[in-house]
């Protein structure tokens, strides 16, 4: 008995003994609140008419969010108030700083892996097609993909995840694969790291193409590839991330309808948008 007890202590000194599984899912409960620093960056090349123009934006904010309502399957609506908001535009070689912007809040819908469902009413699949092209598909709020059951570190999982254009025709289509890397202590807490890499194809066309059947700002068609490396640290007890590191690169075509041009003169044939764009969400 005691040799065994000595072998077991030495085990577990060595780090032989497995871990446990657990899980990973995100758990709100209506009413409650968090807090968050918020900063992208994105450096793109907009191509239109023949013209290539550099165009950079730095975004730091302040996030505060509040948990409205729970469903049964988990999946929560937020309310996500931005304050702060420092925005640093680079185009050309000029550049033109913007602050003193108004709080602005914004209605998600996140599920318990931390897929954003819906912004402001509007269904989303990885992101926004204009987002994504742009560098910022991942938004103001953005997490690993985490597992439907419980894991361990070393486990992997993929998920793939299709949504159809909300004004036209199309879809986006996004093929995550995920790995809970390890365990490690952020602010006290010993968290989950779960890296989520992901690619996705844009193919929508709105206003169904149609000059006539154009309602918004402009038509036309909408083509394009992004892929993402999310790094998450999840508090396995809370249920709740408390940081977020991601890289992201996309490419991508958007042809515009006669109506478009007529809207916006000087543009002509399709505008060309490749870039790439880093996202760092902390807990305040």
């Amino acid at each position: 008995m005691k040799r065994f007890a000595l072998v077991a202590v030495f085990a577990i000194a060595c780090g032989a003994v497995p871990a446990q599984a657990q899980t990973l899912a995100l758990g709100y409960h209506a009413g409650d609140a968090y807090k968050y620093t918020f900063h992208s960056t994105t450096n793109e090349t907009i191509t239109a008419a023949g013209v290539s123009l550099p165009a950079d934006v730095d975004i730091s904010a302040n996030e505060a969010v509040k948990v409205v309502s729970v469903d049964a399957a988990g999946a929560a609506d937020l309310a996500l108030t931005l304050s702060s908001v420092a925005i640093k535009g680079t185009t050309g070689g000029v550049s033109n700083t913007t602050t003193g912007v108004p709080d602005t809040t914004m209605d998600m819908k996140v599920a318990a892996d931390g897929r954003i469902l819906s912004l402001d009413g509007n269904q989303i699949a990885g992101g926004n097609p204009f987002l994504a092209l742009s560098g910022m598909g991942g938004g103001f709020f953005v997490t690993a993909v985490l597992p439907s059951n419980a894991v361990k570190p070393g486990d992997t999982w993929s998920k793939d995840y299709d949504q159809a254009s909300p004004s036209g025709t199309g879809s986006v289509h996004l093929t995550t694969h995920s790995t809970y890397l390890r365990n490690e202590t952020l602010n006290g807490i010993n968290t989950a790291v779960v890296e989520t890499t992901s690619t996705g194809a844009i193919d929508v066309t709105l206003g169904n193409g149609d000059a006539a059947a154009t309602t918004a700002a402009f038509g036309g068609s909408i083509k394009g590839t992004m892929t993402s490396n999310v790094t998450t640290w999840i508090d396995p007890i809370g249920h709740r991330v408390l940081k977020t590191h991601s890289t992201a690169t996309n490419d991508g075509t958007i042809a515009l309808s006669s109506a478009s041009t007529t809207a916006l003169p000087g543009l002509s044939g399709p505008i060309t948008i490749k870039g790439t764009g880093t996202t760092d969400i902390l807990s305040a």
